[in-house]
């Protein structure tokens, strides 16, 4: 029973996890905080959809920062040829991943700021 409760813990504060929090939208905020070029953001915004689209159907999102550069160097490969991704969507949704991960902590900071 205590495990059982445990679990449905774990799955409640994941469902609390907003999208932003896992994948941030590539917006104006994170365009700032990037240093990034418009061109740059479209190209990221289109890694950001095959993120939350393409990575979410076998398995939850996970939050962008919370695996290391190193694990997802890894990871991506083993996962592109379950999601049948083409060459550049591996190449966007790799850049999305790394520059976001760099970023998400202020990014989820900001955004915390602007609602109060």
């Amino acid at each position: 029973m205590k495990k059982l409760m445990g679990v449905l813990l774990m799955i409640g504060v994941a469902a609390c996890t907003s999208i932003e929090v896992l994948a941030p939208p590539v917006d104006q905020l994170y365009i700032s905080e990037a240093g990034i070029s418009a061109e740059r953001a479209a190209f990221l915004r289109k890694g950001r959809k095959i993120y939350v689209n393409a990575c979410s159907t076998c398995h939850d999102t996970r939050q962008v920062d919370d695996i290391s550069a190193k694990a997802w160097k890894t990871h991506i490969p083993k996962m592109y040829k379950k999601a049948k991704l083409y060459p550049e969507e591996i190449e966007q949704v790799s850049a999305y991943i790394k520059t976001s991960a760099k970023i998400n902590q202020r990014l989820i900071a900001r955004r915390e700021q602007q609602k109060r």
